[in-house]
């Protein structure tokens, strides 16, 4: 019966660490509305800036604080995938940027957070 109580005492922190780690990486729960608007904002700012009329799906990737990245699929297949990056401003979410890569200098000048940068190296 020890070596039960033994094994427990080994077990329990370790999966709690994992799931504490597991919750941190990506930071992605926000509540309907919120998602809602970022997608309609993220819709409609591919709309005015993609340079073409094509039909894609959003699916926000990480959102922290008042900044979120979200990954546009064009329903296309020989269309590459894109990232836009969003700001809430005033309580509403606007485009600032779209592309298939960003230099992290553009991103920080835009005041884009270091954690929603996709490819993070300075």
């Amino acid at each position: 019966m020890k070596g039960y109580y033994l094994i427990a005492l080994l077990i329990v922190p370790l999966a709690l660490s994992q799931a504490i780690s597991a919750s941190d990486t990506r930071r992605t729960s926000t509540g309907k509305a919120e998602t809602t608007a970022i997608v309609s904002a993220a819709t409609d700012y591919v709309k005015k800036n993609s340079g073409r009329n094509m039909e894609f799906r959003i699916t926000i990737e990480e959102v922290s604080g008042d900044f979120a990245r979200a990954r546009v699929d064009p329903l296309e297949k020989e269309t590459d995938p894109a990232l836009v990056y969003l700001k809430r401003t005033r309580a509403k979410w606007e485009g600032l940027i779209i592309g298939t890569s960003f230099q992290n200098s553009d991103l920080k000048a835009l005041g884009v957070p270091k954690n929603l940068w996709r490819w993070n190296h300075d």
